[in-house]
């Protein structure tokens, strides 16, 4: 070859970076052997043609020599542009280009040092785009999930994503994107029938960019379903595996890179890391809601407390103003309660108090709301209904109640309640409706029930 310095072109044909030189009129005259390697042409086939073959863009070629590769030019700068392999594949390059001078500063070359930063650049949108997902608090999980299975699908080219759960030898799809939606959640299959099996005994990420040639040709997922290509991840929850993050195709595909294997492994951890926080918010939730619970019950009946019931039983009575329906509340009392204690024993009066819970919930109304509201006393508020109708709903209660068996001891007593029923008057709150039920209501004590 001519138009180069042998000199010159033995030092950057040592080097692992891809090196072309052009002269004034932008002609190609050299390139080395890391050039040839990226741009598949032998020196041959490009020695004297434009360098503009090596653009993808014809006005990217022409922009350049406005910007960098003319008379004018004086320095080498970094830039990065796209360029086109001889099979027509193009890459993103980045670039140390710019103008070579003689001793005298004639202008004699232009050099440029290219780098294929394809992947790199793949990888930092990903990464970008992986942040917008997943901190996207307007999509749920599924929905940041299924962003993930795309985005990872595309960034790796393989179409096939599956978020998968596996309990001992079953494997079940979470969630999938396939490009002719044959997946779908819920479907299950024998571990061993897939990739992901390699995944759980390597307990780490497996990948396989051709199959066919590789150790696990003879795989069953292989033979029943010919997928190719595999790059999968397992995914772990509160330091166990919970299952895999797994892309496929059934084309080979390039050999996966280290940044590939991280880049899985990271959308994994990212899936794996928000089902341990759901699980913990749901936890906490679960211990709010429990202790919200226990302090609005009487820990002895299981019926709710007296907080509980004032709070309750505001809302009920705004809710029977506002839609002009009856409500009306009961008090009972348990008629010699001390003297049950003191015959028999507290076990026997807590017996009683609980015998007496049973039975309101049991006959309870869903609407119906009952508590106990301190000692012996209990409270029952009652929406849409008349004090006539609250007189017949404790009628029942206090006819089950005297069957009750509380003792074996002989001469046990039979269990008697005492209860007054007001009805909400219009106008009245709810303040005033249990100072006139306890100061104006008529008590009936009912050993034979109330009539």
């Amino acid at each position: 070859m001519t138009g180069c310095p042998p000199l010159l072109r033995s030092v950057f044909d040592k080097l692992d970076v891809a090196v072309v030189i052009a002269n004034v009129q932008r002609e190609i005259v050299m390139v080395n052997a890391a050039a040839e390697s990226l741009f598949q042409y032998s020196e041959q086939e490009v020695w004297g043609q434009k360098i503009k073959m090596l653009y993808a863009s014809p006005d990217e070629f022409e922009e350049q020599g406005r910007q960098r590769y003319n008379a004018t030019a004086s320095e080498t700068s970094l830039y990065t542009i796209t360029y086109a392999r001889k099979n027509g594949e193009t890459f993103e390059g980045e670039t140390q280009g710019g103008p070579i001078h003689d001793e005298h500063g004639k202008l004699i070359y232009f050099v440029g040092l290219i780098r294929d930063v394809s992947a790199r650049l793949s990888a930092e949108r990903t990464l970008n785009r992986l942040h917008s997902i997943t901190s996207n608090q307007s999509l749920s999980f599924n929905e940041r999930v299924d962003a993930i299975l795309e985005l990872g699908a595309d960034h790796f080219g393989l179409p096939i994503a599956i978020f998968s759960k596996i309990d001992g030898a079953t494997y079940t799809v979470i969630r999938a994107v396939h490009p002719e939606n044959a997946l779908s959640p819920g479907m299950t299959f024998e571990l061993g029938n897939t990739y992901c099996s390699h995944v759980f005994e390597a307990n780490d990420v497996q990948g396989f960019h051709h199959v066919a040639e590789s150790r696990i040709n003879s795989h069953p997922c292989y033979q029943t379903f010919g997928l190719e290509a595999y790059l999968g991840s397992p995914i772990f929850v509160d330091g166990g595996r919970f299952g895999t993050l797994n892309f496929s195709s059934p084309e080979e595909t390039r050999p996966f890179t280290g940044q590939d294997i991280e880049l899985i492994r990271l959308f994994a951890d990212w899936i794996g890391n928000e089902i341990q926080r759901q699980r913990h918010l749901d936890s906490l939730t679960s211990t709010r809601l429990e202790m919200e619970r226990l302090a609005a019950t009487d820990p002895l009946t299981g019926l709710g407390n007296r907080r509980m019931m004032e709070t309750s039983m505001k809302k009920e009575v705004a809710r029977a103003k506002r839609h002009g329906t009856d409500f009306s509340i009961a008090i009972i009392d348990f008629d010699h309660f001390k003297r049950i204690n003191d015959q028999f024993g507290h076990q026997t009066g807590d017996d009683a108090l609980k015998a007496f819970a049973a039975i309101a919930q049991r006959e309870a109304r869903d609407e119906d709301l009952f508590a106990r509201w301190g000692g012996e006393e209990f409270i029952a508020g009652l929406p849409c209904t008349t004090s006539a109708e609250a007189v017949k709903i404790m009628d029942r209660l206090a006819s089950q109640l005297r069957d009750v068996i509380i003792s074996d001891d002989e001469g046990a007593p039979t269990l008697t309640i005492s209860v007054g029923v007001a009805q909400l008057r219009e106008g009245e709150s709810i303040g005033s409706l249990l100072s006139r039920q306890m100061t104006q209501c008529t008590w009936l004590r009912v050993p034979d029930g109330i009539t």
